[in-house]
């Protein structure tokens, strides 16, 4: 991780389907997707991003504006 690097890019991920009740929320950040930067009309789901403990408030990164882009610009 680059200190200040406002566009890094994001590895490969797997997703995996769970049911809701086996879902944990304790410790990730419920992260908004967007296709593009300009956001609002460009939005298409959320997702969980496992933030580095448990006890981390996930406030922090919903301040920062932290949000997953799909398209590199």
């Amino acid at each position: 991780m680059i200190l200040k690097d406002l566009h890094p890019i994001v590895p490969v991920v797997h997703v995996t389907a769970i049911d809701r009740k086996q879902l944990k929320r304790e410790g990730f950040y419920l992260c908004p997707v967007y296709v593009t930067t300009s956001r609002g009309p460009t939005f298409v789901f959320e997702t969980y991003l496992k933030m580095e403990s448990e006890e981390t408030d996930e406030n922090i990164w919903i301040l920062a504006g932290v949000a997953l882009l799909m398209a590199p610009e």
